[in-house]
C-alpha cells in the first residue's frame, strides 16, 4: 500500500493537490529517497501546510520537526491530523508565521524541507541564506521551474537566454487562494509578487551558499507518460522538479 493511502486524512485536509497518485509519488521523491538522511535528525518544514510532510518526515524517523505555516486553518488541520495518528506532541512544533520572520537565526536543523513554496516568493536568495544559517546539510526543494524556452519569450535574440540561463520568471499570486502565496508587505490589490526560477538559477544561488544540487529523475520514475497524466503533468513535462541541495 502506498504511504498516504494508509493515512487518508491528508487527502481531505487541504485543497492543494490532494490526489493519491501525486502525493504518493512525491513521497517517494521527497521522503523515501532521503529516509536515511531524515532518521534521527532535526527537520524544518517550510510552508508546512496541513502537516502532510511534517508527518511523513516523523514517520520516516525524524527526531523532531518544526513546521512553519502562515495560515491558521492549515496549522489547525495539521495539529488535528498529527494527534489523530498518534504522534507525540514533543516530536514536533507548529509555528504560525512568515518563514522570513520565523527563520531568525534561532532555529537549527539537519534537514530543511521547502516543498511547494520556492516559487511562491520573490526572495529566493534570502531564503537560501536563512536556510544555510540553520546548519542544514540537506535541503529538499520541490518547486515549479522556469524552462529556458519559456524564459526566451519576447527576447529579440533567443541566444541571450542560453548565454544567461539564470532566470526568474516574475508572476503574481492571488493571496486569498490557499494554494498560493500569503499576503505580505509586497501585496497590492489582493496579489503579491512571486518568481519561478529556472533550474540553473537555483543551482547558481545554491552554489553561492555552498550547496551542490542534484535532482530526482521524474522521467525515470514514470518510464512513460501516464495514461491519465493530469495530476502529474507538471513533473512529467519538466516544469516542476524535486531538487536536493547538499553540503
Amino acid at each position: 500500500m502506498n504511504f498516504f493511502d494508509q493515512y487518508p486524512r491528508f487527502y481531505q485536509t487541504s485543497r492543494t493537490s490532494p490526489w493519491p497518485r501525486r502525493l504518493n509519488a512525491r513521497h517517494t521523491a521527497i521522503i523515501a529517497r532521503n529516509a536515511e538522511a531524515l532518521r534521527g535528525r532535526r527537520v524544518i518544514d517550510i510552508a508546512s501546510h496541513d502537516g502532510r510532510w511534517t508527518f511523513a518526515a516523523l514517520h520516516a524517523g525524524a527526531a523532531h520537526v518544526v513546521g512553519i505555516e502562515p495560515r491558521a486553518e492549515l496549522i489547525a488541520n495539521a495539529r488535528e491530523s498529527l494527534t489523530h495518528y498518534g504522534v507525540s506532541p514533543d516530536r514536533y512544533e507548529l509555528r504560525q508565521g512568515d518563514v522570513f520572520d520565523v527563520l531568525d537565526g534561532s532555529l537549527h536543523a539537519d534537514v530543511v524541507l521547502c516543498l511547494g513554496f520556492y516559487y511562491h516568493t520573490i526572495r529566493h536568495a534570502e531564503l537560501l541564506d536563512r536556510i544555510e544559517r540553520t546548519g542544514a546539510h540537506l535541503v529538499v526543494i520541490d518547486t515549479e521551474v522556469a524552462p529556458i524556452s519559456d524564459a526566451a519569450a519576447g527576447l529579440d535574440d533567443p541566444r541571450l537566454v542560453y548565454a544567461n540561463p539564470h532566470v526568474i520568471q516574475l508572476l503574481q499570486d492571488p493571496v486569498d487562494d490557499q494554494r498560493m502565496a500569503c499576503a505580505d508587505a509586497l501585496t497590492r490589490n489582493g496579489r503579491t509578487l512571486v518568481g519561478r526560477p529556472s533550474r540553473e538559477a537555483i543551482r547558481f544561488m545554491a552554489a553561492h551558499f555552498g550547496f551542490e544540487l542534484d535532482s530526482y529523475s521524474w522521467q525515470a520514475h514514470f518510464e512513460r507518460r501516464p495514461a491519465d497524466a493530469e495530476d502529474m503533468i507538471d513533473y512529467f513535462e519538466g516544469w516542476r522538479d524535486t531538487l536536493y541541495l547538499t553540503r
